[in-house]
C-alpha cells in the first residue's frame, strides 16, 4: 500500500507548502535582498509544534536557490547543535564548505566563515530557542553577509534572560506567527501525501478528514497516523484504510513522536527526564536537586526553568501542577484516558 515512505518522513518536503501562502510570502520577502546581492532580513518563525514552521523556511530557501543557484545555505538543528562551538562549525562545513578542525575555537570558526563567505548567505536556525548560549545570535548578526531563519516555539523562551542591549541588537527582524492548522488544511495535507506515497484509491476522503480531526492540529502526528494506518491496514491484508483502525493508529503515531522527541533530549533534558521517570512528581526544589546530583556539570536553577522546563513541558513530556509545597513536575502518561481519541 505505502508507494514511496519517504513522503512521510519527517524531513520531507513538498513541491507544494499547503495552507501557508501568507507565511511563504513574509519569509520570501524579507530574503528577496539576496537576489540583488544584499544581506537578508533576519526572521523568526514562532508558533506550536507540527505547525510547519521548518517546512515553510526550507521551502522559502529553496525558492530563493531557484533564483540565486549558488547562494550559500546552511541547516542547524540547534537542539543537536547546542553550544555555540557546534553551531559556529555547522557554519563552517555547511556555508562555505571549510575543513574544520577538531578542536577548532569559536574565534577560528567565526575567522573561517567572515574570510570564505564571498556575498551573502542564509542559514536556517531550527529549534533556536534550544541554544545554550542564545546570545550566538548577536555574534552572527554582526558577521557580514549571514542572515537567519529563526525557528521556536515562542518567542518569551528564546529571549528571556537577555541583556536588554543583547536583545534589542540581535531580535531584529521579520516576526512570522503560525497557528495551529485548522482541520481542513490538514486533510488537505494528508490528501497530497496519500497521492504521493499511497496506492491509488487507498484511502477516502472521509478517513483523512477523520485522522486530521483527531491530530489536533499537530501535521506532524497527522502524517505519522497515515503511515500507521496504511500499514495496519497492509497486515490485514485490506486494500483501503477502513475508519475503525483511525483511532488506534493516532494512539501509535502519538506514541511514535513521543518517542523521537525523547530521543533529540539534550544531556540536562534527559536527566531531568530521567529523575521525574524515576522519582516524580516532584516540586520544583526537590528536582533541581537531584538533577544537579545526576548532572556533572549542572546548570543554574534560574536557566532550567527558563529553558528547559518549558521545552520538555511544550512538547507534552512533562506536565506541572499546583501543591501546597510548590510548583509540581511529573511526566506526562502516554495514552491516559483523558488524552485518548475515541477508538473506533
Amino acid at each position: 500500500m505505502i508507494r514511496d515512505g519517504t513522503v512521510f518522513d519527517d524531513d520531507h518536503l513538498p513541491n507544494e507548502i499547503v495552507g501557508r501562502n501568507s507565511h511563504m510570502n513574509q519569509v520570501t520577502t524579507a530574503l528577496t535582498p539576496i537576489e540583488r546581492g544584499s544581506q537578508a532580513e533576519n526572521c523568526f518563525l514562532f508558533g506550536p509544534s507540527g505547525a510547519g514552521k521548518t517546512t515553510v523556511a526550507r521551502a522559502a530557501v529553496r525558492e530563493l536557490r531557484r533564483e540565486v543557484l549558488d547562494i550559500p545555505y546552511a541547516y542547524v538543528n540547534c537542539w543537536q547543535n547546542y553550544t555555540k562551538n557546534a553551531v559556529l562549525e555547522c557554519l563552517a562545513q555547511d556555508l562555505v564548505d571549510a575543513a574544520v578542525s577538531r578542536n577548532a575555537s569559536n574565534r577560528e570558526l567565526t575567522q573561517t566563515v567572515q574570510r570564505q563567505l564571498d556575498g551573502p548567505g542564509v542559514v536556517i536556525l531550527d529549534e533556536v530557542d534550544q541554544l545554550q548560549e542564545t546570545a550566538v545570535l548577536y555574534d552572527l548578526h554582526q558577521m557580514s553577509g549571514v542572515s537567519w531563519i529563526a525557528v521556536a516555539n515562542r518567542e518569551i523562551d528564546l529571549f528571556s534572560g537577555l541583556e536588554e542591549r543583547v536583545r534589542s541588537r540581535m531580535s531584529v527582524g521579520f516576526r512570522v506567527t503560525f497557528n495551529a492548522y485548522d482541520d481542513e488544511t490538514i486533510t488537505d495535507i494528508l490528501d497530497r501525501r496519500a497521492r504521493e506515497g499511497l496506492g491509488s484509491g487507498v484511502v477516502s476522503r472521509d478517513v483523512l478528514t477523520r485522522i486530521a480531526r483527531l491530530s489536533d492540529g499537530d501535521a506532524r502526528t497527522a502524517i505519522t497516523a497515515l503511515r500507521v494506518a496504511a500499514r495496519k491496514s497492509t497486515d490485514e491484508g485490506l486494500s483501503m484504510i477502513p475508519e475503525r483502525i483511525v483511532g488506534k493508529s493516532i494512539l501509535a503515531a502519538g506514541e511514535e513522536v513521543r518517542r523521537k522527541t525523547i530521543s533529540k533530549l539534550n544531556q540536562h533534558q534527559r536527566v531531568i527526564y530521567n529523575v521525574l521517570k524515576n522519582d516524580g512528581p516532584l516540586i520544583q526544589k526537590d528536582l533541581y536537586k537531584q538533577y544537579s546530583e545526576s548532572h556533572e556539570d549542572p546548570l543554574t536553577l534560574r536557566y532550567l526553568r527558563q529553558k528547559h522546563l518549558p521545552k520538555l513541558e511544550h512538547y507534552g513530556l512533562v506536565e506541572t501542577d499546583r501543591s501546597a509545597k510548590g510548583k509540581l513536575y511529573q511526566l506526562v502518561k502516554p495514552n491516559r484516558p483523558e488524552h485518548q481519541p475515541e477508538l473506533s
